[in-house]
């Protein structure tokens, strides 16, 4: 009996030490969803983030990635990880704008006329916006830069005038269109990204607007033949991931998976930028013609916009964040204009 209890008592005390000095098996697995296609540079920041947080983590953590919108649009995406069947998503503008509307305010068009005036303003609000992500439930675990918006379309669009009479998309759900383009007088009609190109092919729109890369990502750019050169306004995504979600790793694995998120998307975001210029070389090489707008034209799109500002500040987003902007947009402007010899 008592040769019987020692060697349990052994067993026990050599499986308690195992379980300290044995490799722990345990996973978590991160779910991630978005609309960009498989082979796109963002599917490609992204699978280099699983990459190095399953290496920093000895395969603790990895993602589960899910392109091109097989999990549904943005909306969809969301309701799945409110119920925990997706953890996190890349979110372009509108799905951003639907956990906090207050995103939208850095999307109003010609606010931004250039990226560093984006870079400048967004490092200033940047506390601010991870604040409030954090408060709404989610951690932000990068921005991500989709790039200045054209107009591309399949007849020539030089002003506001020009647009009226044709079938332009509009992103579903996305206010700041809905309303310039009631304001504009112009037949908008209301798709989920992975349905505009069909739309294209069917005729049911001949009007949208994209960043240059995103068009040829998305092979928009095959259905329209012409593209208004004038950015309309400047599109940010990010990529985030549910709180209750990030707080299932360890800290240490927290800090990992943030720091490598932000730096390979900071790399993304640069080469981001290089691809959009290239994006209109290549759309000219195939025969997508360039519109110059002339200055009259320019400020009736201006004009247009400051008609249908006083109907979303305050609504679709609010006037303190949209006044904290505007006063760092012309921070920036005022040093940069007395710096210029």
């Amino acid at each position: 009996m008592f040769t019987s209890n020692l060697l349990g008592r052994g067993v026990g005390i050599a499986l308690f030490v195992l379980t300290l000095v044995a490799p722990t098996t345990a996973k978590t697995v991160l779910k991630i969803g978005t609309l960009a296609p498989d082979g796109s540079s963002w599917i490609t920041a992204l699978r280099a983030i699983d990459d190095e947080i399953r290496s920093a983590t000895q395969d603790q953590v990895r993602l589960k990635i899910y392109p091109g919108g097989v999990q549904g649009d943005e909306d969809v995406m969301l309701r799945k990880i409110r119920i925990g069947q997706l953890h996190g998503a890349g979110l372009a503008g509108t799905g951003i704008s639907h956990v906090l509307p207050d995103m939208l305010a850095l999307q109003m068009p010609f606010l931004f006329d250039n990226y560093a005036e984006v870079d400048y303003v967004l490092a200033q609000m940047e506390s601010y916006y991870q604040q409030a992500f954090l408060e709404a439930g989610f951690t932000v675990l990068g921005w991500s830069d989709i790039g200045f918006v054209y107009l591309m379309t399949q007849q020539p669009v030089a002003s506001v005038a020009d647009i009226r009479g044709h079938k332009v998309w509009r992103l579903q759900d996305e206010p700041i269109t809905g309303v310039l383009f009631k304001e504009a007088g112009v037949t908008s009609i209301p798709l989920a990204i992975p349905d505009v190109l069909l739309g294209l092919q069917t005729n049911l729109i001949d009007v949208v607007y994209a960043s240059p890369a995103a068009a040829i990502v998305l092979q928009w750019f095959t259905r329209v033949k012409y593209y208004t050169n004038v950015p309309i306004n400047y599109s940010l995504g990010a990529f985030v991931i549910q709180q209750k979600a990030f707080e299932q790793i360890t800290a240490t694995q927290q800090q990992q998976l943030l720091e490598i998120s932000r730096r390979h998307i900071r790399t993304h975001n640069q080469k981001g930028r290089a691809d959009n210029e290239d994006a209109l070389q290549i759309m000219q090489r195939e025969g997508i013609a360039a519109v110059d707008s002339s200055p009259d034209a320019i400020a009736s799109f201006q004009q247009l916009v400051r008609d249908v500002t006083p109907h979303l500040v305050g609504e679709a987003f609010s006037a303190q964040v949209y006044e904290q902007i505007l006063r760092h947009l012309a921070d920036f402007r005022a040093k940069a204009e007395s710096e210029t010899p």
